[in-house]
């Protein structure tokens, strides 16, 4: 991938962070849709069918991964939404607009923020600094979401899951995702 797709990519990425986070659900959903389509359909010029299957199988598992991330966020109480649709009197779904930053994450992951693959010390480490602050600043521009007190070890905590994450998404991507990493 040419560095100007990358940095097409992280332009788009940033935008969808800032209209989920800022314009909540409806618009954050809309961005989404239109995103992953436009990003599929760029893909399908590009790679085989093979690999454009494989393609969506990986947003399909971040996605997945992420959504238990949150959903276990959410239940053990490190973060906080006003407006928590409770299932099961412990299990916490988190909002769609958080859901539909993992399906932006996802195309990230193997666009513009793939070198977390070829060096997983900086993912670690990304893991440790930015995710924290990450979500502290979204709990800041989004008043229905809240980070847990002590935000110090809420914050360590999700650290942790995402530490936990990113190892699952290395290694998944190792052993069964290198070619569409790979495919130019």
């Amino acid at each position: 991938m040419s560095s100007s797709s990358k940095i097409a990519y992280a332009i788009a990425f940033q935008l969808g962070w800032f209209i989920c986070i800022m314009a909540g659900n409806a618009l954050g959903l809309a961005y989404t849709i239109i995103f992953v389509i436009a990003h599929l359909i760029f893909l399908k010029t590009t790679l085989n069918k093979v690999l454009w299957l494989k393609e969506s199988l990986w947003l399909l598992i971040v996605f997945i991964g992420g959504f238990l991330l949150e959903a276990l966020t959410f239940s053990a109480g490190f973060l906080y939404s006003k407006t928590q649709p409770i299932f099961f009197d412990y299990l916490i779904f988190p909002p769609l607009w958080l859901l539909n930053l993992w399906l932006l994450f996802a195309i990230a992951l193997r666009t513009c923020l793939s070198f977390v693959f070829t060096a997983p010390r900086i993912a670690y480490f990304i893991s440790v600094v930015a995710i924290p602050l990450n979500y502290y600043a979204g709990a800041q521009l989004n008043a229905e979401v809240d980070v847990t007190s002590p935000h110090i070890l809420s914050l360590a905590l999700i650290s942790l899951q995402w530490i936990f994450l990113l190892w699952c998404l290395v290694q998944t991507k190792r052993y069964f995702f290198e070619d569409i990493f790979n495919a130019r």
